[in-house]
């Protein structure tokens, strides 16, 4: 949720440019793309401590999930896991860590407790990104810093 509130905001402020500078603006939108790829995807940060407090996963390139494929598709391959509802939200516990999803208009925001290990975090979403593209989809998966998401 954060994830959208930030990006609504960013998207406002870019609508907000004058009707007399359009290409600006066009510009402006097309370089916040690739601004926020490349400060996401940034493989070059050490993030063998970080824990769930310092991430979150938004998976990109996503049309639709049926429903009957749902906890197939969204649960890793290599780990056990178990479905539970908390707050009337479905949760996926694998070991004592767990981790939620949430549709988003820029897609589908991925978090874990605070306490999961970053590597473990990745290798269930990179079993999820696997997962969701052996259905015909595209996905693909960001990481984003914590502490790079603004609350609105």
């Amino acid at each position: 949720m954060k994830l959208f509130r930030f990006l609504k905001k960013k998207l406002n402020e870019l609508d907000n440019i004058p009707e007399d500078n359009l290409t600006q603006k066009v510009t402006e939108k097309s370089n916040a793309k690739t601004e926020s790829k490349t400060e996401t995807n940034n493989e070059n940060s050490d993030r063998t401590n970080w824990t769930g407090e310092n991430f979150e996963f938004l998976i990109t390139g996503v049309d639709e999930i049926p429903n009957e494929e749902y906890d197939r598709i969204m649960t890793p391959n290599s780990f056990e896991w178990k479905k539970v509802i908390k707050d009337e939200w479905p949760f996926y516990k694998v070991g004592e860590d767990e981790f939620s999803f949430s549709w988003e208009i820029p897609g589908i925001q991925f978090t874990f407790n605070k306490e999961v290990k970053y590597g473990k975090a990745k290798k269930i979403a990179d079993e999820i990104i696997e997962n969701i593209n052996s259905i015909g989809q595209k996905a693909e998966l960001l990481t984003l810093e914590s502490n790079k998401i603004y609350k609105i």
